[in-house]
């Protein structure tokens, strides 16, 4: 029995997280600051890109698993060719809702997502407890 190969098997993690992200509708798929539509729309769009690229990419990779098909042949190069598009439609979307204007300025757009969560990096690397206990002791 041939092993499986490490492109297939990335390929099928790569399927289940998009699928995964297409059902669940969160994540870093769909974080962007600096959008030129509702988040709401932009959303949307990425989840039916995500879940058809999911599924045509568990198709390719599900077939090659089950032999269904050799893994060079050339069925298999236009299922992959067919996965790539899918990938560079979901980047080709993300970029045309990209507001560049903001994203060059560094500053986000109106329909960011208006509740940012904390970010757990932050207590990590910026040690202004001191400052903040300073400020306290200064008000008082």
């Amino acid at each position: 029995m041939e092993p499986i190969g490490f492109m297939t098997m990335f390929e099928f993690f790569i399927a289940i997280y998009l699928l995964y992200a297409a059902f669940k509708g969160d994540g870093k798929l769909y974080e962007n600051e600096y959008i030129n539509c509702s988040r709401e729309e932009y959303i949307k769009g990425m989840r039916k890109l995500a879940a058809l690229t999911g599924v045509v990419m568990l198709a390719s990779c599900g077939l090659e698993l089950f032999k269904v098909i050799e893994p060079a042949s050339t069925i298999g190069w236009i299922l992959w060719a067919l996965t790539f598009g899918c990938i560079l439609v979901m980047v080709v979307y993300s970029v045309k809702k990209t507001d560049r204007a903001a994203a060059n300025a560094g500053r986000p757009t109106a329909y960011s997502k208006p509740d940012k969560p904390h970010d757990p990096l932050r207590a990590a690397f910026v040690f202004d407890d001191e400052d903040e206990e300073a400020e306290k002791a200064q008000e008082e």
